[in-house]
């Protein structure tokens, strides 16, 4: 057994580990030090490079501050050598030139800070001498960033190990051997880090679909988003979406530079004489960078020629909205619930199928003219103007989903493996998907408004495992399969209940927890997680276009919405919510 880290005197706030939040330097001493020379008149501007490696990019002037942390001092013993090292992270100025700093010089060569991070939870680390001139840190991973910016919630809570060694160099302890990348804690992380949309398309080309990225140095984030964007989508998106950059193509330079808000972006590699193909290379640039502070525009060259790009047309849609009003049936009537919750107005030539049919849940189809509906007789398919058709006769079906072209999609809550999608063509019964999740159950599926993508609410013993997936179709728009690997979202401990689409790229899920009451959880697609306690007895939840538009249904047939810190109720009587698709 290795011996145990050293004890060290407590403040009164320390935690289990023995781990104290104001031992940190990065929240302490570098943010003294930071506000001091803010005092002076001393602002540092960050010319950090981003997780992709790379020379840093020329930016105009930005009013972005950068963390000021310090440099190793001297005598400093092997402990607060690394514990220096690692707080430097907190500062990708000059690509971690700081952090390069607590290195031996054959190391500083060979280190690459740009190599991904574990991000951990601070309480929870613990440094142990494991030998004369060796230490490991034994990290609890609460997530993990790619080289590519893409960050994922961390599947096990199980410690890591990570290995340090020492040299001196003249005199003075340096690090001679870490893993590549950083080990960074959560809080520091989103100091450091800012979050990007990529963008790539829809198979179709009607949607722009996004595709979260994380990058440190703010003054280069647009080289890191373009070399991000060649590299093409993360992998549980690749399937369900395409890109107009040829897997050959490459950034010509260095670095993206700016000047007068235009993003200079020389790219080679194979190209068409088809001018769409540019136009939709110019889209996926401009929207993708559309989020840098210091970008306005996009000027694209191939090849080393400056291409002269003509708006695309149609404009692919970025973030389709549903009406913001829900979709409910209170036991007689089906339809949209007014602002003020006092009444349901019917959808013309739909409402009165659905209302035949007793519902028990229902999923509303683009523009109100179709409705996947649950009944005690199992799931149907109806149509504007149509009778009701059966579909899916299978006890324990959870409430079906439908996506943007009227597809059917349905699944036993017991079997979370059985699912099915039934295509409107009518040329086949059923399509049975093989799916990329494990769990003993599912409660929820719901399908994106661009319906490249679903989510789905599992349990897994006493956990609730939430997930993402995209979708794969044919040439007539049936789905044929789900990409290989999943995004887990956050999991809690609990029941699963239900889950919606907020807008694009940001989801909620609704869980019951074991003592009673419930939690709500929303987060974007490869982003953090931000828990709240939801109201008491939540059976349903829904969203409308915005993280502010959440509503959930209970027991007690009330639908709330968030009020400050509490939920409030805004309409009584209520049997089910619906989840819409836009028009």
């Amino acid at each position: 057994m290795r011996p145990g880290p050293p004890r060290r005197a407590s403040c009164g706030q320390c935690g289990p580990s023995g781990r104290c939040a104001m031992r940190r330097r990065v929240l302490g001493a570098s943010i003294v030090l930071a506000v001091s020379a803010l005092l002076a008149g001393c602002v540092s501007i960050p010319s950090s490079g981003g997780v992709n490696a790379g020379a840093p990019a020329i930016v105009e002037e930005s009013l972005e501050l950068d963390t000021i942390v310090p440099g190793p001092v001297s005598g400093a013993s092997q402990r607060v050598i690394l514990e220096g090292f690692i707080d430097a992270a907190a500062s990708p100025r000059n690509n971690y030139q700081v952090a390069r700093e607590f290195l031996t010089p054959a190391f500083s060569d060979e280190w690459n800070g740009n190599a991904g991070a574990t991000i951990d939870v601070l309480a929870d680390r613990e440094v142990v001498p494991v030998g004369e001139t060796a230490m490991v840190v034994d990290a609890t991973p609460a997530a993990q960033l790619s080289p590519t910016g893409e960050y994922a919630i961390s599947e096990s809570s199980a410690p890591v190990e990570l290995g340090y060694a020492f040299e001196q160099i003249n005199g003075q302890w340096r690090i001679s051997q870490a893993p590549q990348g950083l080990l960074i804690d959560e809080t520091t992380f989103t100091q450091a880090f800012r979050s990007y949309p990529l963008y790539f398309f829809a198979p179709d080309f009607e949607y722009l679909v996004p595709d979260l990225r994380w990058f440190a140095g703010r003054d280069s984030a647009q080289t890191s988003i373009v070399r991000a964007l060649l590299g093409g989508p993360a992998e549980w998106l690749a399937t369900g979406v395409v890109s107009a950059f040829p897997e050959e193509m490459r950034l010509d330079s260095a670095s993206v530079p700016v000047a007068g808000r235009v993003a200079d972006v020389d790219l080679s590699g194979p190209t068409d004489d088809d001018p769409v193909s540019v136009q939709r290379m110019q889209v996926q640039l401009q929207e993708s960078l559309d989020s840098v502070g210091t970008v306005a525009s996009v000027a694209l060259s191939l090849n080393g020629v400056e291409q002269d790009v003509a708006e695309l047309s149609p404009v692919p849609a970025k973030n389709p909205p549903v009406d913001p009003r829900p979709v409910v049936y209170d036991g007689t009537t089906f339809g949209y619930l007014s602002s003020a919750g006092e009444g349901i107005e019917q959808i013309s030539d739909l409402s009165a199928q659905v209302e035949g049919l007793a519902p028990t849940g229902v999923a509303l189809g683009a523009g109100g003219e179709a409705a996947a509906v649950r009944t005690a007789e199992g799931v149907f398919a109806v149509r504007a103007g149509e009778a009701a058709v059966p579909l899916d006769p299978r006890d324990g079906l959870i409430v079906p989903s439908i996506d943007g072209a009227g597809v059917v999609w349905s699944v036993p809550a017991e079997n979370p493996d059985q699912l099915v999608v039934f295509p409107t063509d009518g040329s086949v019964d059923s399509v049975q998907l093989p799916v990329p999740w494990s769990g003993s159950s599912i409660a929820a599926l719901e399908i994106s408004r661009d319906s490249t993508r679903l989510i789905a609410l599992l349990g897994d013993g006493a956990s609730t495992r939430f997930v993402a997936a995209s979708i794969q179709r044919d040439a007539a728009g049936t789905p044929i399969a789900l990409s290989p690997v999943t995004l887990g979202l956050a999991d809690t401990e609990g029941t699963p209940v239900d889950v919606t689409w907020l807008d694009a790229r940001t989801v909620a899920s609704l869980t019951a927890l074991p003592g009673g009451g419930t939690r709500v959880i929303t987060q974007e697609l490869g982003g953090i997680a931000d828990p709240r306690p939801g109201p008491e007895g939540g059976i349903a939840i829904d969203g409308g276009n915005s993280v502010r538009d959440i509503r959930v249904l209970t027991t007690a047939g009330e639908v709330d919405a968030p009020s400050g810190v509490a939920w409030q109720a805004r309409a009584s009587g209520i049997r089910l919510m619906a989840s819409q698709q836009p028009d």
